[in-house]
C-alpha cells in the first residue's frame, strides 16, 4: 500500500462560474500548483453514474440539474449556484473521482486520498444543489463505500464556516 492519492481531473476547470464568482477556476489551479509532483491527473477519469448519484439525490433533482444545464440555464432552478454548459460533466466527473479515491483506498492501492475538484460537493442536498455543490461528492463517497465494500460508519469532517449541510 503507498501513501496518499491525490487526485485531480482537469475537466473541473470546464465549470465556469464567471469572473468574481469566489469558486472558480482559479481555485483548482492553486490546489493543483501547491500540490506539485504529489497531485495526480486521473489517467482514466471515472463520471458518476446516475445510480451513484442517486446514493444521496433523488432521481427528480439528478434530472432538474442535468435538464438545467442543458437547457443553457446561468442558475440551478433548485438553488443558489451558478452552472455553465459543462457543469453537468464536471459535477459527475467530480463525485466519480471521489469514487475513484474510495475503490483505491479500499483496494489497498493507497493508505488515503485527496481529491481537488469542482463543483465542490458536501453542502448539496438530496433534493437540492447549494452552497456551490450541485451534488454531494462526500456523502456519494461515503454511502459507496458502505454498499461497494460494507464499510460500516463512516466520519465526515467538515471545516469550512457552514454547517454540513447535506452530509
Amino acid at each position: 500500500m503507498s501513501g496518499t492519492a491525490f487526485l485531480a481531473d482537469p475537466v473541473a476547470k470546464e465549470h465556469d462560474t464567471g469572473p468574481g464568482h469566489p469558486e472558480q477556476i482559479a481555485r483548482w489551479d492553486a490546489a493543483v500548483r501547491g500540490l506539485g509532483d504529489l497531485a495526480l491527473t486521473v489517467a482514466e477519469p471515472r463520471a458518476a453514474t446516475f445510480d451513484d448519484l442517486a446514493l444521496c439525490h433523488s432521481p427528480a433533482y439528478i434530472r432538474t440539474a442535468k435538464r438545467d444545464v442543458e437547457t443553457g440555464r446561468d442558475q440551478l432552478s433548485t438553488g443558489d449556484n451558478d452552472i455553465c454548459p459543462r457543469s453537468f460533466d464536471a459535477a459527475v466527473r467530480a463525485a466519480g473521482l471521489c469514487l475513484k479515491a474510495v475503490d483505491l483506498v479500499m483496494r489497498g492501492d493507497a493508505a488515503n486520498a485527496f481529491c481537488i475538484v469542482r463543483p465542490p460537493g458536501h453542502h448539496a442536498r438530496p433534493a437540492q444543489g447549494m452552497g456551490f455543490c450541485l451534488f454531494n461528492n462526500i456523502a456519494i463517497a461515503a454511502r459507496y463505500a458502505q454498499r461497494r465494500f460494507g464499510v460500516g460508519r463512516v466520519a465526515i469532517a467538515d471545516w469550512d464556516v457552514h454547517h454540513g449541510n447535506g452530509t
